[in-house]
């Protein structure tokens, strides 16, 4: 039978996974959405926007605003979205050890 220490694992990976992996490409999109085409064109193509989000996760903002923005700008714009992804994240798996220890 399932402890609420296994059920904390499972759910601790889920958890980071999204956070880390699905809020910066959500992110990314949204972006590419309110770019005007001449930053459009300078994004990422969807195959690439989707590998960059998985692999490197909110490492890939920086590089996104970067990319688009070609200021420094919006470097620190995509690398203080990067923090906030994380710091995001860290509370979300705080908040659910925290919920999950109340049962067990």
């Amino acid at each position: 039978m399932a402890t609420i220490r296994d059920l904390l694992d499972v759910s601790s990976f889920v958890v980071s996974t999204l956070g880390l992996s699905a809020v910066p490409f959500f992110i990314v999109r949204h972006d590419e959405r309110r770019l005007p085409p001449a930053q459009l064109e300078r994004a990422w193509l969807p195959s690439t926007r989707i590998v960059s989000a998985l692999v490197f996760g909110p490492l890939c903002l920086p590089v996104h605003f970067w990319r688009t923005r070609r200021t420094f700008a919006g470097f620190r714009l995509g690398y203080r979205i990067a923090g906030d992804v994380v710091v995001f994240t860290w509370f979300a798996l705080v908040l659910l050890e925290h919920i999950l220890d109340q049962f067990g």
